[in-house]
């Protein structure tokens, strides 16, 4: 029952479903591993919290999934808390997010100069590329959106007065992007 109420609390806040399902997921698999290991610790403590953060590092998880782990369940113990089952935030994100040594990030692969060059020069071809894929390439290289952010551009959402974008990023957050405007 506590995890359908926790589900519908993320809905009523606002959350997209995708990271409702993945919340969701996140801490079912940590009362999965309460149930297991530490069958008499109440649902949500500091001690289950560490043990459980011990666990997935000794089971190899990767920095980045650890950390969504995490930050999951400090939403739950934000739910837990507005429903008074727990009175204190067992989980503070500066101090339990694991921190990633300076230069062991993981690799982006991004275009080199030259591919930059053949892509443009591709996609001026007119009898290759249509007007609206060469429009999706400049908004992808120059601007810096999303693919998901992309795909919900409308011809509304460009202000032509101050050469201004307005996109809707991950989890309905507006913003704002300068368009250049080639002589």
């Amino acid at each position: 029952m506590e995890i359908a109420e926790f589900e519908q609390w993320l809905f009523t806040e606002g959350k997209a479903a995708k990271t409702i399902e993945s919340y969701v997921n996140d801490v079912k698999g940590f009362q999965s591993y309460l149930q297991e290991k530490l069958k008499d610790v109440p649902v949500l403590s500091r001690f289950s919290f560490v043990r459980y953060k011990e666990h997935l590092m000794k089971e190899d998880y990767t920095v980045s999934t650890i950390n969504k782990k995490i930050n999951s369940l400090k939403v739950y113990n934000d739910f837990l808390r507005t429903k008074e089952i727990v009175c204190e935030s067992f989980i503070q994100l500066k101090r339990d997010r694991i921190k990633i040594a300076s230069g062991s990030e993981d690799n982006v692969d991004a275009l080199s100069d030259e591919q930059v060059e053949q892509l443009l020069f591709y996609v001026e071809n007119r009898n290759k590329v249509s007007t609206r894929n060469k429009l999706i390439v400049y908004l992808l290289l120059y601007t810096g959106v999303r693919v998901s952010e992309l795909v919900g551009i409308k011809i509304v959402d460009i202000d032509f007065l101050t050469n201004q974008l307005t996109v809707i990023g991950k989890g309905g957050k507006r913003r704002e992007i300068g368009l250049r405007q080639d002589p």
